[in-house]
């Protein structure tokens, strides 16, 4: 329904500005006061740059064609300054709303808007040499959600995680448990090189070597099985997490396939064929500013060794030689310089380097209150999320990593997400979930016929009843704009503020009554419950029938 007023929002603009005038996008919103309409647009303020004219010129000429245009279904419109043109829509529409959603039920804010196209979708990526921590998580969260997200408008995606499982950091794992298994048995033989991670993790990798090999084996002289022994149980422990965390992947890529099947010489090679490598002090370098980095990079040392860049720059080519039409990665905010060198390698070997999208995830500090959150004992040296889960709850993490942009610092207060109250905001949401299930019961045991309820048309809704259909309403344009501007943080700021609309019309009307217009409020609770349980699932957490603390007279 919200598409047709945008549609007529958007001609009349384009009517006025004329022929080649580039148009901004239509949008619309719902004023903070009932009084001020249903709903209000800013296009003005958008074409005044464009135009070189006022906002209020602008805003009264397009008013006036919408007046005509859109009188089936607006009832008034009126320009107010600066610029903003107000809507106050036909009783007629706010039925048609009702309809549309109750018709669509958990096919709503779906759409086939992605048109198939294919998107592969990169995130944790964790080294296997430790525990997932929260800041791994809060990547985690953001990515299964926009995978969810962008499922849901017809994008066909399919979820990776990146094994970085070559290179001196899992050789380093190795040591790490050898070193931790002679020392614990107090074994007085030292190992050619120490081991850089520690934590109780490391002990019980080692204590489990003694069932998984030979004690005779357990030396420096086998390190290499030692470490893939190690790289595999941490890779169970994550993907054991994961796994309780709602969160799988269609598939799990390891970095030594690079170097086992050759593509890593293969793109190096790719690079010198197009001139972009040079031999230097005995190290191969990529001529990387030729190509918009801020300097060129090693792609092999003089040691002979491969850069972790070059290995990088072989994955990248790897994901494009599949054939996806958008590729998303979700890195960590120290990442963020590594974006323009693997775009410039792109563009050396003749990728479009536009197909490839990088979101960048801030830091997460833990709290109780106002105190910082001291270092798990457990991990060593970071908090993992196991450990948040295990205290907070699946629900409340992943709502609480979503609170904010990616692009943004997260606070996260662990007391506040423990608490069952309206101050938590994800308790707030699955409240008013729970809430509406609970009205439901209500309703249905004074002999309300909750399945079969009929929708009178000549019922007038009131201006808290057209609030929350007009939240409703903006349900699935939100959920595209987020899909295309991978913002999903913006679904829990939806929520509540929806539910923020409708625990006030919950205190203000009296639902469940003796009156035939119970039957429409009834129907108006399902609209509201159809939207909170198809964002919920859109944010993996649970949309529940129950909880506790629900008032014993629901009606209200």
């Amino acid at each position: 329904m919200i598409e047709t007023l945008l549609k007529l929002i958007n001609d009349a603009s384009s009517k006025y500005a004329g022929p080649g005038v580039s148009l901004p996008r239509a949008a619309v919103t719902v004023p903070p006061n009932p009084a001020q309409g249903d709903f209000t647009t800013g296009i003005a303020f958008g074409l005044a740059p464009v135009l070189k004219k006022p906002p209020l010129e602008i805003a009264a000429a397009v008013a006036a064609t919408l007046r005509d245009t859109a009188a089936g279904i607006v009832e008034t419109i009126d320009v107010v300054k600066p610029g903003h043109i107000n809507f106050l829509l036909r009783q007629s529409f706010w039925h048609d709303t009702l309809d549309s959603i109750l018709e669509k039920g958990a096919g709503y804010g779906s759409s086939d808007h992605g048109g198939g196209h294919k998107v592969l979708l990169e995130y944790i990526s964790a080294n296997p040499t430790g525990p997932i921590h929260v800041g791994h998580g809060r990547g985690a969260v953001i990515g299964d959600v926009l995978a969810r997200i962008l499922a849901s408008q017809g994008y066909e995606v399919t979820r990776e995680y990146y094994i970085n499982d070559a290179g001196n950091q899992v050789l380093s794992l190795g040591y790490s448990v050898l070193g931790d298994y002679y020392r614990s048995r107090h074994i007085d033989t030292a190992v050619s090189r120490p081991g850089e991670y520690q934590g109780a993790y490391i002990h019980d990798i080692s204590s489990a070597l003694e069932t998984a090999m030979p004690a005779a084996d357990i030396n420096e002289e086998h390190i290499r099985t030692i470490t893939e022994f190690a790289v595999s149980s941490i890779l169970d422990g994550i993907r054991q997490v994961l796994g309780g965390f709602d969160i799988l992947f269609d598939r799990w890529f390891s970095e030594k396939q690079l170097f086992g099947d050759g593509s890593i010489r293969r793109a190096i090679s790719g690079l010198e064929a197009r001139g972009a490598v040079k031999q230097e002090d005995g190290a191969t370098w990529f001529l990387s500013t030729r190509y918009g980095d801020e300097k060129d990079r090693v792609l092999q040392k003089q040691t002979g060794e491969l850069t972790y860049f070059a290995s990088d720059i072989a994955y990248h080519v790897n994901k494009y030689e599949r054939g996806y039409d958008l590729l998303i990665n979700i890195w960590g905010a120290d990442h963020h310089g590594y974006l323009p060198r693997v775009r410039a390698a792109m563009r050396a070997l003749g990728y479009d380097p536009g197909r490839l999208a990088v979101l960048f995830v801030q830091m997460v500090r833990l709290t109780r209150g106002d105190k910082p959150v001291a270092m798990s004992k457990r991990a060593g040296e970071y908090v993992t999320l196991k450990d948040l889960v295990d205290e907070a709850g699946t629900d409340a993490v992943r709502f609480f990593f979503l609170q904010r942009s990616h692009e943004s610092q997260l606070v996260f207060d662990i007391e506040l997400a423990k608490k069952q109250s309206q101050e938590n905001p994800v308790y707030y949401v699955q409240y008013a979930h729970a809430r509406i299930a609970s009205i439901f019961g209500f309703a249905a045991a004074r002999g309300w016929p909750v399945d079969a309820l009929k929708h009178r048309q000549d019922y007038s809704f009131s201006s808290q009843e057209k609030m929350l259909l007009s939240q409703c309403l903006l349900y699935p344009g939100l959920i595209r704009d987020i899909a295309a501007r991978r913002e999903p943080h913006r679904l829990t700021h939806f929520l509540v503020e929806l539910v923020g609309i409708l625990h006030k019309y919950y205190t203000d009307t009296r639902v469940v009554d003796s009156d035939a217009d119970t039957e429409q409020r009834l129907l108006l609770m399902k609209t509201v419950k159809i939207v909170l349980k198809n964002a919920l699932d859109l944010l993996g957490i649970h949309a529940p029938e129950k909880m506790e603390k629900l008032e014993e007279n629901p009606a209200r």
